[in-house]
């Protein structure tokens, strides 16, 4: 059975064509032609989720964890902007969605028809492109939207970033049929690496530098990286006048990297940075969580800064001090400057030094720590993680707690939402993951956060394995945190959120395994367990709302200068 609808048909084979087979559809009236046509088809793997925000945060997790895109479709209306969260957040993650919306026929929009907005163009510079379909089936019409279709869906898959399809639809909306009336045109797009020429003297200048300076750091933000890049950076930190900088979500991790940064420098002075600062800064990814390292490099920057990066329209110059952006893969970056390392320094040494007095003082600090603080507990957390599992973490202070852990496991993939690091949709972002992985999966999440997206447990797919660790502080304590000004109480009930509720009557509403700890004993106990199969998925809340979390976080971050 397929919908009579010959734009849905053609849409529906020029997809199967790219190999793009999930599909995340939100009930609805308008989208009925979608609807029926993509459940009725045994090649689609389709998923309902009621709330458009979790959908396209659902969605955004499924595409993270394959590497391909993913559709989602929605009704008319209002439904089309509950998806915008999910869209930014995948256009700066450049993580490819294909947002295809159902519309009223154009003529019926501001007559006052319920369900009717400006479709057309709503997610304007968050997508990498956006197309009007058409309702017209003549030989023109049908030519002309397998045209569009094509353009868009190669334009995602090239660039890794969402794409709007906007459809109209007139009534009947309901009809089907048993054989296809479409037979679209494929059309493929090969993707061309912006190469370098290893012998050209274009860039002579740059690896003289590169060879000459004795400082160079190198630090990894968001990215995704190719397939040979963590060997290469082996190599490279072999270099003595190399360091390597390393975030939770730059997805690279291991012993010769310096994986904490805020641990090394949160209380470092201007001298000792100065002391310490590169000569040649090289960027690979986006959006650094560290506030503290873009203050040093902003304030006191190096000499030169390079960026490398396909597909960047706008220099990324993150640090105002950009001299240089190389708009090519890293791998063939560090082809090119292969053989111009091993320079004789003692910068490695020097960052060495400083992360093993600070790791002293960080061990030294846990021993005599003993209050059940969201510091504590997350430490001891983040060592129970199972080896060879995916680790999803909340926005806010969660990431950060994790990034100052210095003893990550390298068999752990992590992930965060940080291309625009909102706190909306952590959850289904996860759950998302969890169901197209075979790994376990685990969210630690902030209330805030989770209260936040709860809706996302309203899901039929969340695997039994899954598994969510809630900090429950009583509410926002970042803010504390981060604010150097002390406002009344009155005031900060705002940035705040307090709040007494937990999350034991929503896992029973959605049948979850719930289990509460409020002291370190229970919850060693309910740890060594938590990972064990289960019948249902399981969230575990931690209590720690009668400690003062941000004065032991800002206490510890005192203690280690």
């Amino acid at each position: 059975m397929y919908s009579n609808k010959k734009v849905v048909q053609s849409l529906g084979e020029i997809l199967k064509k790219k190999s793009i087979f999930n599909i995340v559809i939100s009930p609805g009236s308008r989208n009925a032609p979608i609807i029926i046509h993509f459940t009725q088809n045994k090649d689609f793997q389709s998923y309902s989720i009621v709330d458009e925000r979790c959908a396209g945060f659902f969605a955004l997790g499924i595409a993270q964890q394959i590497r391909k895109p993913v559709v989602i479709s929605c009704t008319s209306g209002s439904a089309v902007v509950n998806y915008y969260p999910a869209v930014t957040e995948a256009f700066y993650q450049k993580i490819p969605l294909i947002l295809v919306t159902a519309d009223r026929p154009k003529e019926i929009i501001d007559i006052f028809e319920g369900q009717s907005i400006h479709q057309e163009n709503i997610f304007q510079k968050h997508v990498e492109t956006s197309v009007q379909l058409t309702e017209d089936e003549s030989q023109s019409g049908i030519w002309y939207n397998e045209k569009l279709i094509n353009e868009s869906i190669n334009k995602c898959i090239l660039k890794n970033k969402p794409i709007h399809i906007n459809i109209p639809f007139s009534d009947p909306l309901y009809k089907t049929t048993n054989q296809l009336q479409v037979k679209p045109k494929i059309i493929k797009s090969i993707p061309v690496k912006n190469c370098f020429l290893e012998t050209s003297k274009s860039y002579k200048r740059e690896q003289s530098m590169w060879k000459k300076y004795k400082r160079k750091m190198i630090l990894l933000g968001l990215h995704y990286p190719e397939k040979n890049m963590e060997k290469i950076l082996r190599e490279l930190s072999l270099d003595p006048s190399i360091i390597i900088l390393t975030e939770t979500t730059s997805h690279v991790s291991g012993k010769l990297f310096f994986s904490n940064i805020d641990l090394l420098i949160f209380n470092m002075t201007v001298k000792e940075w100065i002391s310490l600062k590169p000569h040649i800064l090289l960027t690979i990814g986006i959006n650094i969580i560290s506030k503290k390292i873009k203050f040093f490099l902003r304030k006191y920057p190096p000499i030169y800064h390079w960026h490398i990066g396909e597909n960047y329209e706008n220099y990324p110059d993150t640090y105002y001090k950009l001299t240089t952006y190389w708009p090519i893969t890293s791998e063939s970056f560090f082809k090119i400057f292969k053989n111009y390392n091993l320079s004789a320094s003692d910068y490695r040494y020097k960052w060495e030094k400083l992360k093993k007095k600070r790791i002293k003082k960080h061990k030294f600090f846990f021993k005599k720590e003993k209050s059940f603080s969201d510091l504590k507990v997350l430490f001891f957390v983040f060592k129970s993680i199972p080896n060879n599992s995916i680790l999803q973490l909340g926005n806010s202070m969660i990431i950060r707690y994790y990034e100052l852990f210095n003893q990550k496991k390298c068999s752990i993939q992590s992930y965060c939402n940080r291309g625009t690091s909102g706190i909306d949709g952590c959850v289904s972002t996860a759950i998302g993951s969890s169901v197209s992985s075979k790994k376990v999966v685990t969210l630690i999440i902030g209330d805030i956060s989770f209260f936040y997206d709860s809706n996302a447990l309203w899901n039929n797919y969340v695997p039994k394995n899954f598994r969510i660790i809630l900090i429950n502080n009583g509410g926002g304590n970042i803010f504390r945190f981060i604010s150097k000004t002390k406002f009344p109480e009155k005031i900060f009930n705002f940035f705040e959120t307090k709040h007494i509720f937990s999350a034991e009557k929503i896992c029973e509403m959605y049948s979850w395994k719930y289990e509460k700890v409020s002291n370190q004993h229970t919850m060693k106990n309910s740890l060594s367990s938590f990972w064990k199969k289960s019948e249902r998925p399981c969230l575990l809340e931690i209590d720690t709302h009668k400690y003062k979390n941000a004065e032991i976080l800002k206490k510890y971050l005192s203690y280690l200068s």
